[in-house]
Protein backbone atom coordinates (compact mmCIF):
# COMPACT_ATOMS: atom_id res chain seq x y z
CA UNK A 1 0.00 0.00 0.00
CA UNK A 2 0.89 3.90 -0.68
CA UNK A 3 0.84 6.46 1.86
CA UNK A 4 -2.50 5.40 3.91
CA UNK A 5 -5.13 8.11 4.28
CA UNK A 6 -6.22 6.49 7.40
CA UNK A 7 -4.45 4.98 10.21
CA UNK A 8 -6.81 2.76 12.38
CA UNK A 9 -5.21 1.61 15.98
CA UNK A 10 -7.04 -1.32 17.52
CA UNK A 11 -6.19 -1.73 21.05
CA UNK A 12 -5.73 -5.91 22.14
CA UNK A 13 -5.06 -6.96 25.89
CA UNK A 14 -6.34 -10.55 25.21
CA UNK A 15 -6.73 -13.32 22.74
CA UNK A 16 -10.18 -14.00 23.53
CA UNK A 17 -11.27 -10.79 22.24
CA UNK A 18 -12.82 -10.33 18.42
CA UNK A 19 -10.13 -8.61 17.37
CA UNK A 20 -10.18 -10.71 14.02
CA UNK A 21 -14.30 -9.13 13.58
CA UNK A 22 -12.38 -5.50 14.02
CA UNK A 23 -10.18 -5.66 11.78
CA UNK A 24 -11.90 -7.62 9.03
CA UNK A 25 -14.75 -4.53 10.04
CA UNK A 26 -12.50 -1.88 8.77
CA UNK A 27 -11.26 -3.81 5.71
CA UNK A 28 -14.64 -4.32 4.20
CA UNK A 29 -16.54 -2.38 1.82
CA UNK A 30 -14.34 0.59 0.32
CA UNK A 31 -11.59 0.15 2.53
CA UNK A 32 -9.08 1.89 -0.52
CA UNK A 33 -6.40 4.14 1.72
CA UNK A 34 -6.93 2.32 5.00
CA UNK A 35 -4.40 0.57 7.34
CA UNK A 36 -5.18 -0.98 10.07
CA UNK A 37 -2.87 -1.65 13.21
CA UNK A 38 -3.17 -3.62 16.01
CA UNK A 39 -1.47 -2.82 19.12
CA UNK A 40 -0.83 -6.28 20.70
CA UNK A 41 -0.22 -5.15 24.30
CA UNK A 42 1.71 -7.68 26.11
CA UNK A 43 0.95 -9.86 23.46
CA UNK A 44 3.54 -11.57 21.18
CA UNK A 45 2.46 -10.59 17.90
CA UNK A 46 2.40 -14.24 16.31
CA UNK A 47 -0.25 -15.10 18.40
CA UNK A 48 -2.76 -12.34 17.01
CA UNK A 49 -1.77 -12.99 13.71
CA UNK A 50 -3.08 -16.58 14.38
CA UNK A 51 -6.36 -14.96 15.39
CA UNK A 52 -6.79 -13.36 12.56
CA UNK A 53 -8.95 -14.58 9.34
CA UNK A 54 -6.64 -15.33 6.27
CA UNK A 55 -7.78 -12.79 4.11
CA UNK A 56 -6.73 -10.21 6.05
CA UNK A 57 -3.37 -11.03 8.07
CA UNK A 58 -1.43 -9.91 5.29
CA UNK A 59 -3.27 -6.39 5.27
CA UNK A 60 -2.89 -6.10 9.25
CA UNK A 61 0.18 -4.43 10.65
CA UNK A 62 0.50 -5.95 14.41
CA UNK A 63 2.50 -3.44 16.67
CA UNK A 64 3.65 -5.13 19.96
CA UNK A 65 3.89 -2.89 23.40
CA UNK A 66 5.08 -4.07 26.40
CA UNK A 67 5.49 -1.19 29.22
CA UNK A 68 3.88 -3.70 32.26
CA UNK A 69 1.24 -1.44 32.54
CA UNK A 70 -2.74 -2.80 32.45
CA UNK A 71 -3.68 0.16 30.78
CA UNK A 72 -5.26 0.61 27.17
CA UNK A 73 -3.60 4.35 27.04
CA UNK A 74 -0.59 2.67 26.31
CA UNK A 75 -0.98 0.48 23.01
CA UNK A 76 -3.04 3.30 21.90
CA UNK A 77 -0.66 5.73 21.70
CA UNK A 78 2.01 3.62 20.70
CA UNK A 79 -0.52 2.79 17.61
CA UNK A 80 -0.82 6.82 17.07
CA UNK A 81 2.74 7.10 17.00
CA UNK A 82 3.32 4.73 14.45
CA UNK A 83 0.98 6.45 11.86
CA UNK A 84 2.00 8.39 9.42
CA UNK A 85 -1.24 8.87 7.35
CA UNK A 86 -3.51 12.02 7.65
CA UNK A 87 -6.21 10.78 9.81
CA UNK A 88 -5.80 8.43 12.59
CA UNK A 89 -8.58 6.92 14.29
CA UNK A 90 -8.56 4.48 17.16
CA UNK A 91 -11.16 1.62 17.68
CA UNK A 92 -11.46 -1.11 20.87
CA UNK A 93 -10.83 -5.08 20.18
CA UNK A 94 -14.75 -5.28 20.87
CA UNK A 95 -16.14 -3.02 18.34
CA UNK A 96 -16.13 -3.05 14.58
CA UNK A 97 -17.45 -0.62 12.23
CA UNK A 98 -19.84 -1.01 9.19
CA UNK A 99 -18.50 -1.74 6.02
CA UNK A 100 -16.76 0.96 4.23
CA UNK A 101 -17.04 3.68 7.23
CA UNK A 102 -13.04 4.73 7.53
CA UNK A 103 -12.91 5.86 3.71
CA UNK A 104 -16.70 7.43 3.86
CA UNK A 105 -15.33 9.27 7.24
CA UNK A 106 -12.43 10.18 5.51
CA UNK A 107 -14.50 11.29 2.23
CA UNK A 108 -16.39 14.05 4.60
CA UNK A 109 -13.32 14.78 6.33
CA UNK A 110 -11.80 15.95 2.88
CA UNK A 111 -14.88 17.55 2.23
CA UNK A 112 -15.10 19.51 4.45
CA UNK A 113 -11.93 20.29 5.36
CA UNK A 114 -12.67 19.24 8.86
CA UNK A 115 -10.28 18.57 11.43
CA UNK A 116 -12.11 16.20 13.14
CA UNK A 117 -15.13 13.61 12.10
CA UNK A 118 -17.54 12.52 14.84
CA UNK A 119 -18.40 8.54 14.24
CA UNK A 120 -22.22 8.44 14.07
CA UNK A 121 -22.80 5.02 16.77
CA UNK A 122 -24.85 2.20 17.79
CA UNK A 123 -24.96 -0.74 19.85
CA UNK A 124 -24.87 -4.13 18.22
CA UNK A 125 -27.94 -4.36 18.92
CA UNK A 126 -29.06 -1.92 16.49
CA UNK A 127 -29.97 0.75 19.16
CA UNK A 128 -28.40 4.20 18.24
CA UNK A 129 -26.19 5.88 20.39
CA UNK A 130 -27.07 9.57 20.29
CA UNK A 131 -23.58 11.03 21.22
CA UNK A 132 -22.59 13.90 20.99
CA UNK A 133 -26.18 15.60 22.25
CA UNK A 134 -26.18 17.93 18.95
CA UNK A 135 -28.91 20.57 18.47
CA UNK A 136 -31.48 19.29 15.81
CA UNK A 137 -30.07 19.36 12.73
CA UNK A 138 -26.97 20.05 13.25
CA UNK A 139 -23.90 18.43 11.87
CA UNK A 140 -21.15 20.81 11.17
CA UNK A 141 -18.83 22.81 12.58
CA UNK A 142 -20.23 21.80 15.55
CA UNK A 143 -19.72 23.73 18.99
CA UNK A 144 -18.68 22.50 21.83
CA UNK A 145 -21.08 24.07 24.44
CA UNK A 146 -24.13 24.06 21.94
CA UNK A 147 -23.47 20.90 20.21
CA UNK A 148 -22.33 19.37 23.86
CA UNK A 149 -19.42 17.22 23.06
CA UNK A 150 -18.41 17.48 26.45
CA UNK A 151 -20.93 14.09 26.21
CA UNK A 152 -18.30 12.08 23.36
CA UNK A 153 -15.11 11.38 25.67
CA UNK A 154 -14.57 8.56 23.20
CA UNK A 155 -12.86 9.98 19.94
CA UNK A 156 -14.70 7.98 17.79
CA UNK A 157 -14.04 8.81 14.26
CA UNK A 158 -11.23 10.71 12.67
CA UNK A 159 -9.00 12.72 13.82
CA UNK A 160 -6.46 14.92 11.77
CA UNK A 161 -2.72 13.86 12.57
CA UNK A 162 -1.10 16.81 12.40
CA UNK A 163 -3.48 18.11 14.67
CA UNK A 164 -2.95 15.67 17.73
CA UNK A 165 1.00 16.13 16.71
CA UNK A 166 0.70 19.75 17.36
CA UNK A 167 -0.73 19.81 20.28
CA UNK A 168 1.14 17.01 21.53
CA UNK A 169 -2.50 15.19 22.57
CA UNK A 170 -1.86 11.48 23.91
CA UNK A 171 -4.40 9.31 25.98
CA UNK A 172 -3.49 9.74 29.80
CA UNK A 173 -0.70 6.85 30.77
CA UNK A 174 -1.57 4.41 32.78
CA UNK A 175 -5.64 4.72 33.07
CA UNK A 176 -7.09 1.43 33.29
CA UNK A 177 -10.53 3.48 31.55
CA UNK A 178 -11.00 7.03 30.78
CA UNK A 179 -7.71 7.31 28.97
CA UNK A 180 -9.08 9.45 26.53
CA UNK A 181 -11.38 11.65 29.33
CA UNK A 182 -8.81 14.28 29.37
CA UNK A 183 -7.89 13.93 25.87
CA UNK A 184 -11.29 15.05 24.38
CA UNK A 185 -11.79 17.69 26.81
CA UNK A 186 -8.64 19.25 25.29
CA UNK A 187 -9.13 18.24 21.69
CA UNK A 188 -13.10 20.05 21.79
CA UNK A 189 -11.14 23.03 23.43
CA UNK A 190 -9.63 23.85 20.02
CA UNK A 191 -10.19 26.05 17.65
CA UNK A 192 -10.60 22.71 15.36
CA UNK A 193 -13.50 22.44 12.74
CA UNK A 194 -15.46 19.40 14.15
CA UNK A 195 -18.50 17.62 12.04
CA UNK A 196 -20.54 14.76 12.59
CA UNK A 197 -20.70 12.43 9.82
CA UNK A 198 -24.33 11.78 10.58
CA UNK A 199 -25.45 9.66 7.15
CA UNK A 200 -22.15 7.63 7.36
CA UNK A 201 -21.70 3.95 8.21
CA UNK A 202 -21.49 3.90 11.84
CA UNK A 203 -19.07 2.71 14.73
CA UNK A 204 -20.71 -0.54 16.19
CA UNK A 205 -20.09 -1.09 20.20
CA UNK A 206 -19.53 -4.47 20.56
CA UNK A 207 -21.52 -6.71 23.33
CA UNK A 208 -20.96 -9.97 22.88
CA UNK A 209 -17.47 -10.02 24.87
CA UNK A 210 -17.34 -11.51 28.20
CA UNK A 211 -16.35 -8.26 30.32
CA UNK A 212 -16.17 -5.05 28.54
CA UNK A 213 -12.78 -2.97 30.76
CA UNK A 214 -14.72 0.61 30.54
CA UNK A 215 -17.68 -1.14 31.98
CA UNK A 216 -16.39 -3.18 34.74
CA UNK A 217 -17.07 -2.86 38.07
CA UNK A 218 -14.14 -1.63 40.39
CA UNK A 219 -13.46 0.49 43.15
CA UNK A 220 -15.01 3.92 43.26
CA UNK A 221 -11.41 5.44 42.97
CA UNK A 222 -10.49 3.83 40.22
CA UNK A 223 -13.92 4.25 38.64
CA UNK A 224 -13.40 7.79 38.56
CA UNK A 225 -9.84 8.32 38.43
CA UNK A 226 -9.88 10.20 34.99
CA UNK A 227 -12.28 12.36 36.73
CA UNK A 228 -10.12 12.92 39.56
CA UNK A 229 -7.14 13.58 37.50
CA UNK A 230 -8.98 15.85 35.18
CA UNK A 231 -10.05 18.01 37.61
CA UNK A 232 -6.33 18.03 39.32
CA UNK A 233 -5.28 19.66 35.85
CA UNK A 234 -4.11 23.23 35.58
CA UNK A 235 -5.06 23.45 31.89
CA UNK A 236 -8.75 22.74 33.14
CA UNK A 237 -9.31 25.51 35.60
CA UNK A 238 -8.09 28.01 32.51
CA UNK A 239 -10.29 26.30 30.05
CA UNK A 240 -13.28 28.86 28.94
CA UNK A 241 -15.83 28.68 31.17
CA UNK A 242 -19.04 27.90 29.56
CA UNK A 243 -17.05 25.01 28.68
CA UNK A 244 -15.39 24.36 31.87
CA UNK A 245 -19.00 24.15 33.01
CA UNK A 246 -20.53 21.91 30.75
CA UNK A 247 -17.96 19.48 31.39
CA UNK A 248 -18.65 19.38 34.84
CA UNK A 249 -22.75 18.93 34.33
CA UNK A 250 -21.45 15.76 32.82
CA UNK A 251 -19.41 14.93 34.67
CA UNK A 252 -21.37 14.94 37.74
CA UNK A 253 -24.24 13.60 35.96
CA UNK A 254 -22.82 10.90 33.94
CA UNK A 255 -19.85 9.92 36.14
CA UNK A 256 -20.31 10.35 39.60
CA UNK A 257 -23.97 10.54 39.83
CA UNK A 258 -23.34 7.09 37.87
CA UNK A 259 -20.88 5.90 39.92
CA UNK A 260 -23.27 6.46 43.28
CA UNK A 261 -26.48 4.81 41.64
CA UNK A 262 -24.20 1.46 40.63
CA UNK A 263 -24.17 0.85 44.31
CA UNK A 264 -26.97 1.05 46.29
CA UNK A 265 -26.10 -1.45 48.94
CA UNK A 266 -24.12 -0.76 51.97
CA UNK A 267 -21.82 -3.99 51.27
CA UNK A 268 -20.99 -2.14 47.68
CA UNK A 269 -19.09 0.27 49.14
CA UNK A 270 -15.08 0.27 50.75
CA UNK A 271 -14.40 2.12 53.74
CA UNK A 272 -13.44 5.90 53.22
CA UNK A 273 -15.15 5.99 49.26
CA UNK A 274 -17.74 8.05 50.63
CA UNK A 275 -15.49 10.97 52.24
CA UNK A 276 -13.40 10.75 48.91
CA UNK A 277 -16.48 10.59 46.71
CA UNK A 278 -17.90 13.71 48.79
CA UNK A 279 -14.60 15.79 48.37
CA UNK A 280 -14.38 14.99 44.57
CA UNK A 281 -17.92 16.01 43.82
CA UNK A 282 -17.61 19.17 46.00
CA UNK A 283 -14.50 19.89 43.70
CA UNK A 284 -16.41 19.25 40.20
CA UNK A 285 -19.43 21.54 41.48
CA UNK A 286 -16.77 23.91 42.68
CA UNK A 287 -15.34 24.06 39.15
CA UNK A 288 -17.90 26.32 37.35
CA UNK A 289 -20.69 28.13 38.54
CA UNK A 290 -24.49 26.70 38.23
CA UNK A 291 -23.52 23.19 38.24
CA UNK A 292 -26.24 22.02 39.85
CA UNK A 293 -29.15 23.91 38.23
CA UNK A 294 -29.73 21.70 35.47
CA UNK A 295 -29.53 18.75 37.28
CA UNK A 296 -32.75 16.58 38.02
CA UNK A 297 -34.66 16.12 41.24
CA UNK A 298 -34.22 13.03 41.95
CA UNK A 299 -30.39 13.48 41.05
CA UNK A 300 -30.33 16.77 43.59
CA UNK A 301 -31.66 14.60 46.25
CA UNK A 302 -28.76 11.79 45.70
CA UNK A 303 -26.46 14.93 45.19
CA UNK A 304 -27.62 16.43 48.31
CA UNK A 305 -26.17 13.02 50.48
CA UNK A 306 -22.91 13.29 48.09
CA UNK A 307 -21.82 16.28 49.09
CA UNK A 308 -22.85 16.70 52.98
CA UNK A 309 -20.07 14.05 55.35
CA UNK A 310 -21.83 11.05 55.05
CA UNK A 311 -21.22 7.31 55.74
CA UNK A 312 -21.43 4.29 53.30
CA UNK A 313 -24.60 3.18 54.64
CA UNK A 314 -26.08 6.79 53.88
CA UNK A 315 -24.70 7.07 50.30
CA UNK A 316 -25.86 3.33 49.40
CA UNK A 317 -29.75 4.18 51.27
CA UNK A 318 -29.64 7.34 49.03
CA UNK A 319 -28.49 5.55 45.96
CA UNK A 320 -31.75 2.91 46.51
CA UNK A 321 -33.92 6.17 46.62
CA UNK A 322 -32.84 6.72 43.35
CA UNK A 323 -33.74 4.02 41.68
CA UNK A 324 -36.96 4.14 42.85
CA UNK A 325 -37.96 8.02 41.86
CA UNK A 326 -40.75 9.13 39.68
CA UNK A 327 -40.49 10.03 36.11
CA UNK A 328 -41.16 13.65 36.77
CA UNK A 329 -38.46 14.02 39.56
CA UNK A 330 -36.26 12.34 37.25
CA UNK A 331 -36.52 14.77 34.57
CA UNK A 332 -37.46 18.11 36.40
CA UNK A 333 -35.15 20.36 38.31
CA UNK A 334 -35.91 21.90 41.13
CA UNK A 335 -35.90 25.82 40.00
CA UNK A 336 -38.30 26.35 37.12
CA UNK A 337 -35.75 28.29 35.29
CA UNK A 338 -33.59 25.45 35.45
CA UNK A 339 -35.56 22.99 33.06
CA UNK A 340 -35.11 25.55 30.32
CA UNK A 341 -31.10 25.49 30.57
CA UNK A 342 -29.27 23.49 28.05
CA UNK A 343 -27.98 21.02 30.19
CA UNK A 344 -31.24 20.11 31.49
CA UNK A 345 -32.51 16.48 31.16
CA UNK A 346 -36.10 17.98 30.14
CA UNK A 347 -34.40 20.09 27.16
CA UNK A 348 -32.43 16.94 26.62
CA UNK A 349 -35.99 14.84 26.08
CA UNK A 350 -37.37 17.11 23.46
CA UNK A 351 -33.99 17.16 21.72
CA UNK A 352 -34.30 13.86 21.08
CA UNK A 353 -38.01 13.74 20.16
CA UNK A 354 -37.29 16.90 17.27
CA UNK A 355 -33.91 14.42 16.15
CA UNK A 356 -36.29 11.47 15.54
Amino acid sequence: MSEPDVDLVIALHDLSRPVGRAASSALAGDADGVRVTIACHELAAADVAARLPDEVRDRVRLLEVRDGLGSPSGPFNAGLEAATARYVAIMGSDDYVEPGALRAWADAADAASADVVLAPMRHQSGERIPTPRVRPGRQRRLDRVKDRLAYRTAPLGLMRREVLEHHNLHLTPGMRSGGDVAFTVRLWSLPLRVDLAARAPRYVVGADAVTRVTTAVRPVTQELQAWDHLLRQDWFAALDPGWRRAVAIKAVRIHLLGAARRRPRAEMWHDGEAAWLGELTRGWVGAAPGVLRPQARADRDLLDVMLAPTTEEALAAASARRAVAGRRDQALTREIAGNLERESVLRHYVGLRLRR
